[in-house]
């Protein structure tokens, strides 16, 4: 995978935030509140890798030494 710009990401990332705009249900901003909670309290990393990509929660948390 080629690594884009800042820019590119900024324009790729503005285009999917329009995208789910347009497309959000009330479910959609529901699951968005629910993955903003749990950010909040463990991180957003951790949370992203369990509520969107599917890790089991003892693979979402990387504890440092």
């Amino acid at each position: 995978m080629e690594h884009m710009t800042r820019e590119e990401a900024i324009q790729y990332l503005t285009m999917q935030r329009d995208f789910f705009e347009m497309a959000a249900t009330p479910e959609t901003k529901l699951a968005l509140e629910i993955l903003k909670e749990a950010g909040k309290q463990v991180g957003y990393t951790p949370a992203f890798r369990c509520l969107v990509m599917g890790l089991d929660p003892e693979e979402s948390i990387r504890w440092g030494k």
